[in-house]
């Protein structure tokens, strides 16, 4: 629970609400816009790193993350308080 926010990176978010069908629509914009080969040379040229994680994944994530078990979520405010 306290290491995913490193697994969340630079997240691109939507408002709350949207529906389901837009939020496929740009998932899959997003996956086809991190596979364009121009994207790619420019960010190698720019010696940038292009690792993407699909919103499905980071939308699992997130529910590992919020599901946790009292008992965790009081040890990590323990934790994170000192």
């Amino acid at each position: 629970m306290l290491l995913a926010s490193s697994e969340f990176g630079r997240p691109i978010v939507a408002s709350p609400g949207l529906s389901a069908d837009r939020t496929r629509q740009l998932r899959d914009g997003f996956v086809k816009a991190m596979a364009d080969p121009a994207l790619l040379a420019e960010a190698t040229k720019n010696k940038l790193e292009i690792t993407p994680t699909s919103g499905d994944e980071l939308a699992k994530l997130a529910r590992e993350v919020i599901d946790q078990p009292p008992e965790i979520i009081e040890r990590m405010k323990k934790i994170l308080a000192q």
